[in-house]
């Protein structure tokens, strides 16, 4: 997404940094992070995301113990790294992949018996415009998300959400609709709409958060998660979300944005994409708080100056 809107002066966003502290409780410190969540891969053995490195890291941002992941798979190495989270305190927003529903209740289900309270929510499969569904041998068309013709999803979620419903251990944790389409038609299933958003330099980030405020009313939810938020260091300015920033402004423009979207009653939580750096310089290898090494950015500082 690209943005062409009113530019928000250096000056004003480190002045708003600098008096966010002064204004912060124990209390009021202990709800925001409560209402931030960190994009993680738990089920990629072979990348950064061990318990052990993922643990320290959440500390350092101030104690945040929500994490958006992919839903655990039972049987797989991952399934260990999701318990070991758990077990340190984590809670989940799951997003959904499309397979056998019975599956992925008996997996919910098991994961909760062996690490009760662990599931803050579960979101329905993620960006189905550009990852059609396909369901009882149906498939939607690539971007029919985006125009309301996305049958199979449809009929996913609404099979999803009546078992999910008749499972007494999950019945009671909130689902998040898919992100930014279709939103009116999933609100019979969903507690909490969905967007994504990667603002650019010079996006006015006030006017974001009113336009995701308008579209979740729209959509008939009181409140909305924005699983995705991120700056990237990485890539060129043809980068598929927003050209890159540099290291200090990325500590600076996520800071300030955390503390915009904490701001709007409308937003149930943030998820910043994300924790670690891959390796590389292009676009999606640094969204990173992190660097590919585990050294903290300045993001990580910044974030929890206002999470303090």
């Amino acid at each position: 997404m690209t943005d062409q809107t009113t530019i928000v002066s250096r000056r004003q966003v480190v002045g708003g940094l600098t008096a966010l502290p002064l204004l912060a409780s124990p209390a009021l410190a202990q709800s925001r992070a409560n209402r931030v969540m960190v994009q993680g891969r738990p089920q990629d053995t072979g990348s950064l995301y061990k318990v052990a490195n993922i643990l320290p890291a959440l500390d350092q941002l101030g104690g945040i113990r929500k994490m958006r992941c992919r839903e655990p798979f039972s049987g797989t190495a991952g399934w260990n790294t999701y318990v070991g989270l758990a077990r340190g305190g984590v809670r989940f927003c799951f997003t959904l992949s499309v397979r056998d529903i019975a599956t992925t209740i008996r997996d919910l289900r098991n994961f909760l018996t062996v690490a009760p309270g662990s599931i803050w929510a579960v979101e329905f499969p993620n960006e189905p415009d550009l990852n059609p569904v396909s369901y009882k041998g149906r498939t939607d068309p690539r971007l029919g998300f985006r125009t309301g013709n996305a049958p199979a999803l449809m009929a996913f979620i609404a099979d999803f959400t009546l078992a999910f419903r008749r499972e007494p251990s999950l019945s009671a944790i909130p689902l998040i609709a898919s992100n930014d389409f279709m939103q009116a038609e999933q609100k019979p299933y969903a507690k909490y709409g969905n967007s994504h958003i990667y603002p650019a330099l010079t996006t006015n980030v006030a006017d974001r958060l009113a336009g995701f405020e308008k579209k979740m009313s729209r959509g008939g939810y009181s409140q909305g998660v924005i699983t995705e938020w991120g700056r990237t260091t990485g890539g060129s300015k043809t980068n598929a979300t927003s050209p890159p920033v540099t290291i200090k402004q990325q500590a600076e423009l996520l800071a300030s944005d955390i503390s915009s979207a904490l701001g709007s009653s409308s937003v149930a939580a943030i998820s910043i994409y994300e924790l670690f750096c891959w390796q590389g310089t292009g676009e999606m290898a640094n969204f990173g708080l992190f660097n590919n090494t585990l050294s903290p950015r300045p993001a990580v500082a910044a974030i929890r100056a206002v999470l303090r």
